[in-house]
C-alpha cells in the first residue's frame, strides 16, 4: 500500500507541514501536496504585504516596550517585567514566524538535506512554537499578577512577585509543551529528489497523534488561558465598580472615579477580547482541517486566519502604549529623547552649570561672612 500525504497548516504558526500516513508494511515517502506554484500570483501579493505592514509594526511596538520599561527605573515593576516577557515572545514570534510565513508561499515545504538541516528544521519549527506558548503564559500571568494587585493587594501570591521565578517557569512550561515538535518535525526525501521538512510520527499514525495533540494544544494554550484571563478580569471590572470612592463624594470626583473606573475596564475588555479574536480563526483551520477534512476552504482564507493569530504579537504592545498612562508617557518622552538629543542636553548642561555657580557663589558668601565674623572680634 502506497503512504498517501495531508496537507495541514502547522499549529498556531501558519505553516504547513506533510504528515505522514503508513502501514507496516510499505514505508515509501512519496510526496502528494501542495507546491510553491499552487499560490497564484494574488495570493503571494496579498501574503507578503499584509506581513510587510505587520512585520515592522510589532518590531517596533515591542522594541518600544522593552525601552520604555529599561529607560526609567520607576518603570521597573514586577507586572512590567511580566510584560516585557510576553513582549520578547512577541519578538521571537515577528522574527521567526512572520518571515517563515511569507517564506511558505514561496517555497511551501521544501529544505535542505544533510545533519545541518534536520537542525534546522527541528529548530527553526520549535522556535516560534516556543515563543507563542511564551506569548500566551506571560499573558496569563499577567492577569494573575493583576487580580491579586488589584483584589489582594494585601495577601500578593509571593511567586507572582518574583520576576526571575516566573520568567524561568513560563520559558520552561513553554519549553515542555512545544518539545514534540523537536521530535515530529523531520527531513525527507521525495521521489523527486528534494528534501523536504515535514511532520512524521512514525511508527505511530501521524494524523491521530496531531489530532490529540492538537486537541491538548488547544485546551492548555488557548481554552483555560482564555477562560480564566476572562473570568479573572471581570472580578477585576467588578470590584473596580463596585470600589466606594474614599472621603466627601461630590459631583467632580465623582465623576472623575467613574472616567477612570472605565478606563480600567475598557482596557481590561479590549485585551481579553483581542486575545480571542486574533486566536479564534487559527483554532478553527485547525479543527476543519484534522476532523472535517472534506469541507474546502479557499487557501487565501487559511492563510490570512493565521496572519490574524500573529497580528496579536503586533497589537499588543500598542495596546498597552495607547490605553496605559505609564506607557504612554515612557512612550512620548522616549520620542522626544531620540528626536531632540542635543536640546535636552543642552538643556541639562545648563542646569548643571546655573547649580555650579550657585554653589560656588553660596561657598564665597559664607567665605566672607566668617572673615568677617573673625575680623569683628578682634
Amino acid at each position: 500500500m502506497v503512504q498517501t500525504f495531508c496537507f495541514h497548516f502547522c499549529l498556531h504558526t501558519g505553516t504547513s507541514f506533510y504528515t505522514e500516513m503508513a502501514d507496516a508494511t510499505n514505508t515509501t515517502w512519496n510526496k502528494v501536496s501542495r507546491t510553491g506554484t499552487d499560490f497564484d500570483l494574488t495570493t503571494k501579493l496579498i501574503v507578503t504585504v499584509s506581513y510587510a505592514v505587520l512585520f515592522p509594526t510589532a518590531l517596533l511596538g515591542n522594541i518600544f516596550i522593552i525601552r520604555v520599561v529599561f529607560r526609567k527605573k520607576s518603570m521597573r515593576t514586577v507586572t512590567n517585567f511580566l510584560i516585557i516577557n510576553m513582549t520578547v515572545a512577541n519578538l521571537l514570534v515577528t522574527c521567526f514566524t512572520m518571515p517563515y510565513s511569507v517564506m511558505y508561499v514561496y517555497i511551501t515545504s521544501q529544505w535542505f538535506g544533510g545533519w545541518l538541516g534536520t537542525i534546522c528544521c527541528k529548530t527553526v519549527h520549535f522556535g516560534y512554537a516556543l515563543s507563542i506558548s511564551a506569548s500566551i503564559l506571560a499573558l496569563l500571568a499577567l492577569s494573575i499578577d493583576r487580580y491579586y494587585a488589584v483584589l489582594r493587594p494585601l495577601r500578593p501570591l509571593s511567586i507572582i512577585r518574583k520576576p526571575k521565578i516566573v520568567t524561568s517557569l513560563i520559558w520552561f512550561m513553554s519549553f515542555v509543551v512545544m518539545s514534540p515538535y523537536l521530535v515530529q518535525f523531520k527531513v525527507k526525501k521525495s521521489l523527486g529528489g528534494t528534501f523536504h521538512c515535514v511532520v512524521s510520527w512514525t511508527p505511530f499514525n501521524t494524523m491521530e497523534v496531531l489530532r490529540v495533540y492538537f486537541v491538548n494544544i488547544f485546551v492548555a494554550l488557548y481554552s483555560l488561558p482564555l477562560l480564566t484571563m476572562a473570568v479573572l478580569y471581570f472580578l477585576i471590572a467588578k470590584a473596580l465598580w463596585k470600589r466606594k470612592i474614599p472621603g466627601i463624594v461630590t459631583r467632580s470626583n465623582r465623576r472623575a472615579a467613574e472616567n477612570s473606573k472605565r478606563k480600567v475596564v475598557k482596557m481590561l475588555i479590549i485585551v481579553v477580547v483581542v486575545f480571542a479574536v486574533c486566536w479564534i480563526p487559527a483554532h478553527v483551520m485547525h479543527f476543519v482541517s484534522f476532523f472535517s477534512s472534506h469541507v474546502a476552504i479557499p487557501l487565501i482564507v487559511e492563510l490570512m486566519s493565521y496572519w490574524v493569530c500573529h497580528l496579536n504579537s503586533g497589537l499588543n504592545p500598542w495596546l498597552y502604549i495607547v490605553l496605559n498612562e505609564n506607557f504612554r508617557k515612557g512612550f512620548r518622552s522616549l520620542l522626544v529623547g531620540t528626536t531632540q538629543p542635543s536640546f535636552k542636553h543642552s538643556r541639562s548642561s545648563y542646569l548643571r552649570r546655573d547649580q555650579d555657580n550657585y554653589r560656588s557663589q553660596r561657598k564665597l558668601l559664607k567665605k566672607s561672612r566668617s572673615k568677617s565674623n573673625t575680623s569683628s572680634t578682634f
